[in-house]
């Protein structure tokens, strides 16, 4: 291999010179304000990083050794591809798993059992070989007598538990967060003393996905999956359970998002934190035993044109898989408002054969290693993570701060803020407030997005579980029932006049802007002059008309459409596109109802639209 360095005539540039650099091309326009931004964590992201950034960054550096490097028969690296599979009928159970796994390629199933008590293992299992793929179960009724009884059945059958793989989907605490239902670590206990014999098989799972379905950022997530476990150490001491048992026994469930660089970042800061916690409870672990599971989280899900799910769980599924998961468990599209069918199932599972066999991501390990950008967000999240575990610690622990109401607090806070830029569409659903399908029509218009809420227990603030753009779900579905009430759906027409590129851009804009709420949007209209325009566009069969321009041409004649359609059409609102600040109120005086822009918080203004119309808000 060649010595000779290639670019060693040209010299290192350093980070102010870029910084420098980019100032002069913005000509005067603050760097800070124009390409850094903040985020729901509260610390600032800079469009470049450089190896200065890194400087100093122990437990990201330290990272690689979490990675186990060694090739191996599946590749450089390997994961679970899971499937759901509800057991209503332990039979059909049996047969849907064994298509999933002889058909459909996927490497392990999670038994969803509902809540059941008792289980026919031996139909349930028919034709499953245990000890060579992946078998999990949730919702079972008592996780502790299912797990001895599953073991039982294992030990029955002669299998080797060293080659048993999977989990139990059992988080007490993190049920009692969503639920009220109080945690049983007497039966916590059981469930991992029953598991202790197959060390690959985890009977305990640290589950993030409450906190993510409650609109939380990255640094309450990890912080808080964390603050759970030690509470876990805590009281299972008291059942006999000791901090390496518990360690042995568990596993990071982690809710994916759509949000891809910070997931990438999230699950390798996971990893870290949670090796840097076995170290301080002196487990004696090796680092690369670590395994990690993600599933899909309902926050990123949206009702409104569901064949995009596919695409944020493919998004989902990537950084996932980037980030260094060993489990991951991919949702049907359309799992959270009808029960999935075959073909959302067998898409879902596709994701991860994708990932594998066409795009290779089995053939790297922990590839955002040495980018500059990820591993500094990783360390910051790190950073950030740690000191919210420690503030949590120093309260009195995940349950006591839960139990006062805290850590809901805390939570929602992140959820308004979130919520506030979704309604003003500066976070963006694609088909929901942005980009809607304004042609699909819901079958049951009054199911909004996400799971019933629980009742609230006394004295007890319960996480919700929702769709991120649930507000403006339940906007447009309430415009659904007003038209199936009445036979007619809200009418917008966009009259466009003057400037040619700007009257596209504002009709565009508009079109979108009133699409999300389930408004009919009519064919765009053009006319050769405002006046004309006015009287036009006031005979047009809609409940709203739109003036589409630009803003040279709305100061020299907007005031002239308003007086004629207003003439014509006293009663019909008239909105336009865009906010021409030194003639509002003129235009407002000739007969402009409303302005609307990307400024404008488009949920509550929707709302405003709806009740003008008459349909009804609740």
């Amino acid at each position: 291999m060649s010595s000779k360095k290639l670019f060693s005539e040209f010299a290192p540039v350093s980070k102010e010179q870029w910084i420098a650099k980019a100032t002069e091309d913005l000509k005067g326009a603050d760097f800070q304000k124009k390409l850094v931004w903040r985020t729901y964590e509260g610390f600032d992201i800079q469009p470049f990083y450089t190896i200065e950034d890194l400087a100093g960054r122990e437990l990201v550096t330290n990272l690689n050794r979490a990675f186990a490097r060694d090739e191996n028969a599946t590749g450089a690296r390997s994961w679970v591809n899971y499937t759901e599979v509800l057991v209503e009928d332990e039979a059909k159970a049996n047969q849907i798993a064994l298509a999933d796994l002889d058909e459909r390629g996927a490497d392990g199933i999670v038994f969803n059992l509902n809540g059941r008590e008792t289980v026919d293992l031996e139909t349930l299992l028919k034709g499953i070989e245990v000890a060579c793929c992946a078998v999990s179960f949730k919702q079972a009724g008592c996780p502790g007598k299912f797990t001895e009884a599953y073991f039982a059945y294992l030990k029955a059958k002669g299998v080797d538990l060293n080659k048993v793989t999977g989990y139990l989907y059992n988080d007490p605490i993190g049920t009692w967060t969503t639920t009220g239902k109080e945690p049983c670590y007497k039966c916590l206990a059981k469930a991992i003393k029953a598991a202790s014999a197959a060390p690959h098989f985890y009977a305990l799972t640290i589950c993030s996905a409450p906190f993510v379905n409650a609109g939380s950022n990255y640094t309450q997530e990890l912080a808080f999956t964390l603050a759970k476990l030690t509470d876990y150490i805590d009281k299972l001491e008291a059942e006999g359970v000791t901090a390496k048992e518990v360690f042995e026994n568990a596993m990071p469930l982690m809710g994916m998002n759509t949000d891809y660089f910070f997931e990438i970042a999230k699950f390798r800061a996971l990893r870290a934190l949670w090796i840097e916690l076995e170290a301080l409870y002196n487990t004696g672990m090796d680092p690369k035993n670590v395994k990690i599971g993600a599933e899909s989280s309902v926050w990123a899900v949206a009702k409104y044109d569901p064949y995009v799910n596919m695409l944020r769980s493919t998004t989902e599924g990537m950084s996932a898989v980037l980030g260094g998961v060993d489990a991951l468990a991919i949702a049907p599209y359309d799992s959270t408002f009808e029960q999935p069918t075959s073909f959302s199932s067998r898409i879902a599972l596709n994701i991860s054969h994708l990932l594998k066999e066409e795009s290779y991501f089995d053939k790297v390990v922990d590839p955002a290693a040495g980018s500059y950008y990820i591993e500094n967000l990783t360390d910051t999240l790190i950073e950030k993570a740690l000191e919210l575990f420690k503030a949590t610690e120093a309260a009195g622990g995940f349950v006591a701060q839960f139990a006062a109401g805290n850590i809901q607090q805390q939570i929602a806070q992140v959820r308004q803020a979130k919520r506030a830029d979704i309604a003003k569409r500066k976070q963006a659903y694609v088909g929901v407030n942005r980009y809607p399908n304004t042609k699909e029509v819901l079958e049951d218009p009054q199911c909004c997005g996400g799971k019933k809420c629980q009742a609230q227990p006394e004295g007890l603030e319960l996480l919700p579980c929702q769709h991120a753009a649930k507000p403006f779900e339940c906007l447009r579905q309430r415009t659904e029932m007003y038209a199936k009430v009445s036979g007619r759906r809200p009418k917008v027409f966009l009259a466009g006049y003057g400037n040619p590129a700007m009257r596209t851009a504002r009709a565009t804009f508009s079109g979108d802007f009133f699409g999300v709420a389930g408004f009919e949007i009519l064919p765009e209209g053009v006319y050769a002059d405002a006046a004309t325009a006015g009287a036009e566009s006031a005979k047009v069969d809609a409940e709203i008309v739109v003036i589409c321009s630009s803003d040279d041409d709305y100061v020299a004649s907007a005031a002239d459409f308003a007086r004629a359609f207003k003439a014509a059409a006293p009663d019909k609102m008239l909105v336009l596109a865009g906010y021409p600040a030194d003639v509002v109120e003129d235009l407002k005086a000739a007969g402009v109802d409303d302005f609307i822009h990307v400024k404008v918080n488009a949920l509550e203004a929707l709302k405003g639209y709806q009740e003008k119309l008459g349909i009804k808000i609740d």
